[in-house]
């Protein structure tokens, strides 16, 4: 973080040099987090299914 403000002032470094410490990619923390859910929903639906007596 202070290496990138001191980039800013530091007429030698290009312009998006540091940038990529800011570059957070969220579509494979989304696709993770959905591909996990959909995991736990089988096995949820057959817990109620037990749960309740086999009478969703």
């Amino acid at each position: 973080m202070i290496l990138l403000v001191f980039s800013l002032f530091n007429n030698r470094a290009q312009s998006g040099e540091y940038m990529y410490l800011f570059a957070l990619n969220l579509e494979p923390i989304f696709q993770l987090t959905f591909v996990s859910l959909i995991m736990l929903a089988g096995p949820a639906v057959i817990f109620l299914l037990a749960f309740r007596g086999g009478d969703l």
